[in-house]
């Protein structure tokens, strides 16, 4: 079964990679911290932060903050409402835009196989640059519905608390109705193939690369490369 899993999400990206041959290439560096704030056995506050750094290290990029209030329904299904806030760095405007989202999500975790799927969708709100004065970067806000599956499949070297593993992560984003940030149906997509170290059931680090293909409102492509960290981190409060 593992076995099959980690083939079909290779098959994915080898076919996403094989058609990205006329489309710009860049290079970033994402940082992520996830944790999650368990407050009862059936409420919780999963939140994340994340810096993503274009050009390597060398140039400013966009800075995630995000958080919600989480219901579990029972240890397989759960329910989310959240916000997000996300500034953007804006090269020609010299200047952080700012993006405000929120996010209704379900998320299913497999029984057997440490497994989730995960669906989402937003509600954005993309600030947009003032070329006439630079000095106020903020000029008008597009809105923008969207939405996203996700997928995450962890397999442990052993079955132990503390153990070494292999991460594969697949997450498709699409614009839906009433979209002026970007009209174009496929938004973007990511895969991940990481190798982490487990210290203890809630305490995670894992580090990867990751392929993320974009494509913008003129149907121009990026495709970019990403050297992945992350932390996962739950605790009760």
């Amino acid at each position: 079964m593992i076995r099959k899993i980690a083939c079909l999400l290779m098959v994915a990206f080898l076919c996403h990679t094989a058609t990205a041959q006329d489309m710009t290439h860049a290079y970033q560096n994402w940082y992520t911290y996830f944790g999650t704030a368990k407050l009862n056995s059936k409420f919780a506050i999963p939140f994340d932060v994340q810096l993503r750094l274009r050009n390597g290290f060398s140039d400013k990029g966009q800075l995630l903050i995000r958080g919600g209030l989480q219901y579990s329904l029972n240890k397989q299904h759960h329910i989310l409402l959240g916000y997000a806030y996300v500034p953007t760095y804006n090269g020609t405007a010299d200047s952080w835009l700012p993006e405000h989202r929120i996010f209704q999500q379900y998320i299913y975790k497999a029984k057997k196989l440490d497994m989730t799927h995960r669906f989402r969708l937003e509600q954005r709100w993309v600030g947009q640059p003032n070329a006439a004065a630079p000095f106020k970067p903020v000029d008008d806000w597009k809105y923008g519905n969207r939405t996203r599956y996700f997928n995450r499949t962890v397999l442990p070297f052993k079955k132990k608390p503390a153990t070494p593993y292999v991460a594969l992560q697949e997450e498709i984003f699409l614009n839906l109705w009433g979209n002026e940030i970007n009209n174009i149906f496929f938004d973007q997509n990511r895969f991940l193939a990481a190798i982490g170290y487990q210290f203890k059931p809630d305490l995670r680090v894992d580090i990867g690369y990751m392929n993320q293909l974009v494509q913008v409102n003129s149907g121009a492509k990026t495709m970019n490369h990403i050297l992945h960290f992350a932390v996962f981190h739950n605790f009760k409060l």
